[in-house]
């Protein structure tokens, strides 16, 4: 697959390791963190604030969609500019009303828990191997001493689904392998639909025609989704769930289950999203940002972890196909904003994505822009999203 030989280079080889490490911590119910999970750094230890989840104005937008159904004119209207204005100030809002069954989400849900309930050797029949994209494994940097505290499991819907030959590694069983793979991709399919609809509200509020980025949609689209599952951590105030990082995709559509655990930066501050089971997180990514010109903002996020309860949140990720050029449209270019990025593939920024990490602001940007603007430095620290 030429997504997977595109990141060969760039895959961290610790996937195994850090999963057995979790693995056998959870075994032994150690009381103390594994050393390979302390982060040292406290700028880099994300925390909940207890403000962030009393407090209505420590909160990212919530935006009302049901035009979707109504067919309202008016209701979409309303929706265009609250979610521009979320995009251009936060980079994140969430969505409600937004037509996909609560059932099929706790469905989809469940078949996760499932999965990560696996043995440890049966959920490595699907290791996210050096050179591969997909399977089971933890989210790692390139050159990451300090590990997180998570299991992953990663799936792709489109351009071609691998989602039935893993569950069969996964579960033999036929009914029980069919039964995953069919919840999943319709889950995957619901939340791809509504990727779309989003695309094209997210464009209105450029002042663009809605389908002006329809061509990013094509057959070879590529459309994937993560399981993120945080277990209880013996020492959350010394660990990680998930570095701090933009999404170098175009949207990023998430569900995330009733424990809070996602923080969005917002300024200096680190926001925490309070979870809303009616509702989906989305986020501007890294081409988003690029194709609005910056007007649309893709922002540092991150996860932490806690003591008590363990979390689940499904990432999908919407993209293009991977030679589709990546440039913003000239209605959106003007000499009070001039163009800021060159003209790329999304296969050269993926690339750049797996090798170059945002940790200290949006190093890979700085890679793509249409002039040299600062001095980058040839080697950064670098990540496996």
């Amino acid at each position: 697959m030429l997504q997977s030989a595109t990141m060969s280079a760039c895959v961290s080889e610790a996937n195994s390791t850090v999963s057995s490490g979790l693995h056998v911590a959870l075994l032994r119910d150690s009381k103390q963190l594994p050393e390979m999970f302390i982060e040292s750094d406290h700028n880099h230890r994300p925390s909940p604030d207890s403000r962030c989840l009393e407090n209505p104005n420590f909160d990212i937008p919530v935006v009302d969609i049901s035009y979707l159904t109504t067919g309202d004119a008016n209701q979409r209207a309303k929706a265009v500019a609250a979610a521009a204005k979320a995009c251009q100030t936060w980079g994140f809002f969430q969505v409600q009303n937004h037509g996909i069954d609560q059932m099929l989400t706790k469905r989809c849900e469940v078949e996760a828990h499932r999965l990560f309930q696996l043995p440890l050797h049966v959920k490595e029949r699907c290791h996210r191997a050096p050179g591969t994209s997909f399977g089971y494994g933890a989210n790692t940097w390139i050159n990451q001493k300090v590990m997180h505290w998570a299991e992953s499991f990663h799936m792709q819907l489109n351009p071609t689904s691998n989602i039935l030959e893993m569950a069969t590694k996964l579960f033999p069983d036929e009914s029980s392998s069919h039964l995953f793979s069919s919840t999943v991709e319709e889950y995957m399919k619901s939340v791809e639909n509504l990727a779309t609809q989003v695309l094209e509200l997210l464009t209105e509020g450029l002042g663009l025609e809605r389908n002006c980025f329809s061509q990013y949609l094509q057959r070879e689209r590529m459309t994937s989704m993560r399981f993120n599952f945080y277990p209880p951590c013996p020492e959350p105030s010394l660990a990680i769930g998930l570095r701090a990082h933009t999404d170098p995709h175009l949207l990023t559509i998430l569900h995330q289950d009733s424990v809070p655990g996602l923080q969005v930066q917002m300024g200096d501050k680190w926001v925490t999203v309070k979870p809303r089971l009616d509702c989906f997180v989305v986020n501007i990514g890294d081409l988003f940002q690029i194709l609005s010109n910056t007007r649309y903002k893709s922002v540092l996020h991150r996860a932490f972890v806690n003591s008590e309860s363990q979390r689940l949140s499904l990432a999908c990720f919407l993209n293009p196909p991977l030679h589709a050029t990546v440039v913003a449209p000239p209605e959106l270019i003007t000499p009070e904003c001039p163009q800021v990025y060159r003209p790329f593939t999304w296969l050269e920024y993926l690339k750049n994505a797996y090798l170059y990490h945002p940790t200290a602001g949006n190093e890979r940007h700085e890679r793509f822009y249409l002039k040299s603007m600062v001095d980058v430095p040839a080697v950064a620290p670098s990540s496996v999203h």
